[in-house]
């Protein structure tokens, strides 16, 4: 169990109100992994949701048509949140692999208990839910923004 106060220095549990926080408090656990450890592997029925602490780590999945996988993305942002498949998974398994590629240390939210937390208290839950969606569209965002700096004109057909 961690304390409030520890999850309010996150940046995805300080937008929420102190009660909130007091509530994911109750159901968060810190954990601590050496580089090379993988957290999750694709695949995996999801778990917990996860806020990065410190560290470094590389999301890969798998590719279709060719051996191994690739990077889509690396994190090393305090407060960054991975593994969301916990909590929004479509086929309720992870859609790729969490590795460390660096030591790492995360504070988890076990998916059974933020899932019964979000039904057995759904003021809290919607509030904590809006969190959510705040965050995913900050993220989706700056995955647009990614993609048009890196797209050069003239390569995709508006038509």
């Amino acid at each position: 169990m961690e304390s409030s106060e520890s999850l309010e220095s996150l940046d995805f549990f300080s937008g929420l109100e102190a009660a909130d926080r007091e509530l994911l408090a109750a159901i968060a656990s810190r954990h601590s992994y050496p580089a090379g450890t993988t957290i999750f592997t694709e695949g995996d029925e999801p778990g917990s949701l996860r806020v990065l602490e410190r560290g470094l780590v590389s999301l890969r999945q798998r590719q279709r048509d060719a051996p191994g996988d690739m990077q889509m993305m690396s994190l090393s942002e305090r407060g960054a949140v991975f593994g969301i498949a916990a909590l929004v998974g479509e086929e309720n398994i992870y859609p790729h692999s969490a590795i460390c590629l660096e030591e790492t240390e995360v504070v988890e939210l076990d998916a059974e208990q933020l899932l019964s937390l979000l039904h057995d208290k759904p003021d809290a839950g919607v509030r904590i839910l809006l969190r959510f969606a705040q965050y995913l569209s900050t993220r989706l965002s700056a995955a647009r923004e990614q993609i048009r700096s890196r797209v050069r004109p003239g390569l995709i057909s508006h038509g």
